[in-house]
């Protein structure tokens, strides 16, 4: 940004009270819809603003408006420092503990879901399986204002309002979220991560239906059980059976929106004894039964 950020002055006798600390609030537009958990501002003249490792079953964004803040995450992946006007996305499920190094450090945090049928949404979002960051742009920088204002006003602010400007937000930050996965994922085909990460999927993709184990995945890297599951983990974000279920269920799922296969034939496929037996795998997995996907995707086709 050209022009420095504008930053209120702190709050009454240094204090600055916490906003919607803990709600279920949803929000739906044309583009998505977003289910905010929490939405606070922080200030380290308040409380320590660093944390020892925990995670979230949703995603969380942290938005530094003055000071730094320093992002770990064990060996899974590299540090990441925050300064002002710069953001950190950080997926559900992944352990980071915070450490704020500097004199006078404010923040905003959000806790939330986000769902829709954008594949570049639900792909920022949900596709991405480790942090990100990036430079604020001017409308996020405003909308960011926006949250601080209503945090120092004496006035009581509605969550829904607040909610409103929180779902802009979010939508706001996808095309910096989506350019930044895009440039890491180029860097990564050209890695020797990217290397065994084609080995790991072409090892999966070739045997996903019949008796492939984690030892076999192990056996292609030629590195031991234990290396090949810490090495899933790193880049794919679960274990290696996860992932061996994943690649199956998305395979079946493809295979459920061709009609030329009956269900009975894609049990069969799968290496499942009994059309039974996989309606009972596939709706463990998705919450549907093989039919029931298959309706509800000729209903929308």
């Amino acid at each position: 940004m050209e022009n420095a950020p504008i930053i209120p002055a702190r709050g009454r006798g240094g204090s600055l009270p916490s906003m919607l600390p803990s709600l279920n609030l949803s929000i739906t537009s044309d583009a998505m819809r977003s289910t905010v958990s929490w939405c606070r501002i922080r200030s380290s003249d308040e409380e320590s603003l660093s944390t020892s490792h925990h995670k979230h079953t949703v995603h969380e964004l942290h938005y530094v408006y003055e000071g730094e803040l320093r992002f770990s995450f064990g060996s899974a992946f590299e540090p990441l420092i925050c300064g002002p006007g710069e953001f950190i996305f950080i997926p559900a499920g992944i352990s980071h503990s915070i450490d704020d190094p500097a004199p006078f450090t404010r923040k905003l945090v959000i806790g939330f879901d986000i769902s829709s049928h954008s594949e570049l949404i639900d792909g920022t979002f949900n596709g991405t399986r480790q942090p990100t960051s990036a430079r604020e742009t001017q409308t996020f920088h405003e909308l960011a204002l926006a949250l601080m204002h209503k945090s120092n006003t004496s006035d009581l602010t509605t969550s829904v309002s607040t909610g409103s400007i929180v779902h802009t937000l979010l939508l706001e930050i996808v095309d910096a979220l989506a350019s930044s996965t895009k440039n890491r994922a180029q860097r990564l085909r050209e890695s020797e991560d990217g290397r065994r990460m084609n080995q790991v999927l072409s090892c999966i993709n070739e045997k996903m239906f019949s008796s492939i184990s984690v030892s076999d995945v192990a056996e292609t890297l030629g590195l031991s059980v234990r290396q090949a599951s810490r090495i899933c983990r790193e880049l794919f974000g679960c274990t290696l059976n996860q992932l061996i279920v994943q690649i199956r269920i998305k395979e079946i799922c493809k295979l459920l929106t061709d009609s030329k296969y009956s269900i009975a034939d894609i049990a069969e496929i799968a290496g499942f004894s009994s059309p039974y037996s996989f309606s009972r795998h596939f709706s463990h997995y998705t919450g549907v039964t093989p039919s029931a996907y298959r309706r509800d995707f000729e209903l929308h086709r």
